[in-house]
């Protein structure tokens, strides 16, 4: 005869321990969805830039069909290009004297793939062309020459009013040492750094060389979405005599207000669907 107290108490132990599998398999899982979105958000858009300087980092900002053709932009900085760009004297048949002529060298910019989320299985190189620059935000913008493709990852621009706070957690990536894309975690240090007159995000996720032109991501509670919230553009420094040495954990972002900016001048309101005003 079974006793029914005992049977109770093991029915009991049973319940609690599905309950147990099952919470632990739901947050795994939800765990696994995490690393999904942060992948396809934060690493997927990051793209690593070669000129003929070296190279470094871009974001893919926009990626959609614009009046009949296919258009994909690379958000990067003004000083990882500018050495495709040139500007000297040379002679106008029409002025018939010297006169000074820009010439821009397109870059090259590579997508990596990969297998289980984060295995890289290879590359995709495409050619891009310097659209705008701005020397003294230190941004560009490039747009790849393929007309027929689009990029399925694309960073989510946080909006120009969006708050943000000290101790916030943030994530940069970027090619560092031309790497290909990987990431690094911190936090929101200061967000009212003036560097020539700019003002800058200061951020505790590490950086390095070639890191510059990627991006600053939080995660924003209001649309569960990792957002761009900068742009990456140079570590601090230690001067020591002659020489000097990187402070990896120390590094200064350009804020979205100042991306806007620059687009808006630039006349790529549609890159986040702002219409063009009527008088422009």
């Amino acid at each position: 005869m079974i006793d029914k107290k005992a049977y109770t108490v093991v029915i009991s132990m049973l319940v609690i321990a599905a309950v147990a599998y099952f919470s632990a398999f739901k947050d795994a899982f939800a765990q696994g969805d995490e690393l999904v979105q942060m992948h396809q958000e934060m690493l997927y858009p990051s793209v690593r830039i070669k000129v003929s300087g070296g190279g470094a980092s871009g974001t893919v900002v926009y990626s959609s069909e614009y009046e009949g053709q296919q258009h994909t932009y690379v958000l990067t900085n003004f000083h990882v290009i500018s050495s495709n760009i040139k500007v000297g004297d040379e002679w106008s048949p029409q002025e018939q004297k010297q006169v000074k002529v820009e010439r821009r060298s397109p870059v090259m910019v590579e997508w990596f793939d990969y297998n289980d989320l984060s295995r890289e299985v290879g590359t995709r190189g495409k050619t891009a062309d310097i659209v705008a620059y701005n020397e003294n935000l230190d941004l560009a913008l490039l747009r790849i020459r393929d007309k027929e493709a689009t990029i399925k990852h694309i960073a989510k621009l946080a909006p120009e009013n969006r708050v943000l706070h000290l101790f916030e957690a943030a994530w940069a990536v970027g090619s560092g040492l031309g790497q290909p894309p990987f990431p690094t975690q911190g936090m929101i240090s200061n967000l009212d750094q003036q560097i020539n007159g700019n003002r800058y995000i200061f951020s505790s996720a590490p950086i390095i060389f070639g890191n510059s032109g990627g991006s600053l991501y939080h995660y924003e509670e209001s649309n569960q979405s990792y957002e761009m919230i900068g742009v990456p553009a140079m570590g601090a420094v230690i001067r020591l005599g002659w020489g000097g040495s990187t402070v990896e954990h120390m590094a200064w972002a350009i804020p979205m207000e100042t991306v806007y900016k620059f687009l808006r001048d630039n006349r790529f309101h549609f890159i986040w669907g702002e219409v063009v005003p009527d008088e422009d």
